[in-house]
């Protein structure tokens, strides 16, 4: 039986919040039980800074999903806005996770045919499944596809898309270190005269390098119009969000190739 409501997760690993809770736990224990004192010094010590992860992660958990701030689906919605196109054509979204965006994206351009691709497996807590029952439950099931690829190695032929999105995977793309040349791969297979919107960690230079150097490799690669501008001067955000752990290093790119 078809589930009725369409479950996303957030982007938040559960998996790790509750790695971080369970050291913080055993890590408060050892302070009261009978232990030498220097012990349960050194645990209360180290307790307080996985005390505080927990708390952040804990905190967007709050805020990106829908019982909390839904700021999730917010920024999708930031995202969807920013795609300027007639919404005929073919639009592809890399890193799909559990289908939110390019459901939103199906849902706002009805004449659109959709590719999601992400790498799933892994420690993700996502899934093609997951994505494609989601597309179900909202109706829009017929004009997407879902596809396990690495962004790194898009298989589709160049110039194949109208439209391209990207939420926060860019970083986390473990097979290729120049983070530059998966946008590049990513712009591989735009149309030319299509348009991308990106987001993800761009401020944060041990991922993307200077952000100058960043925007003018892209320029160079036959973007032909290029937007930046930092989310939190997009959209208000709760404090503890613009951590540069979470989203302070966040940055939307967009324009057309």
């Amino acid at each position: 039986m078809l589930k009725t409501k369409a479950k996303y997760q957030t982007w938040i690993r559960m998996y790790k919040l509750l790695i971080f809770l369970g050291i913080s736990l055993i890590l408060l224990l050892i302070t009261v039980l009978p232990v030498p004192f220097y012990l349960r010094v050194l645990s209360g010590v180290l307790a307080l800074p996985i005390l505080y992860i927990t708390f952040i992660l804990s905190y967007s958990v709050y805020q990106f999903a829908a019982f909390g701030g839904n700021y999730q689906s917010k920024i999708h919605d930031l995202l969807v806005a920013k795609v300027n196109g007639d919404g005929k054509g073919k639009i592809l979204d890399i890193g799909t996770g559990s289908g939110s965006l390019i459901i939103k994206l199906a849902k706002t351009f009805p004449k659109s045919f959709l590719t999601g691709i992400d790498y799933w497996g892994g420690n993700w807590e996502y899934s093609k499944a997951q994505c494609q029952q989601n597309a179900e439950i909202e109706g829009v099931s017929e004009r997407i596809s879902f596809l396990k690829a690495s962004a790194s190695d898009l298989p589709f032929h160049d110039d194949e898309f109208d439209s391209i999105v990207s939420c926060l995977t860019f970083h986390e793309v473990k097979d290729s270190k120049n983070k530059t040349e998966v946008m590049k791969e990513a712009l591989r297979v735009l149309k030319p005269g299509g348009e991308f919107v990106f987001l993800d960690l761009f401020m944060d230079e041990k991922i993307f390098g200077d952000e100058k150097e960043l925007l003018n490799d892209l320029k160079k690669h036959g973007v032909s119009e290029l937007n930046s501008s930092k989310l939190a001067k997009e959209m208000k955000l709760p404090k503890l969000l613009l951590n540069k752990k979470v989203l302070g290093n966040a940055m939307v790119l967009s324009g057309r190739k």
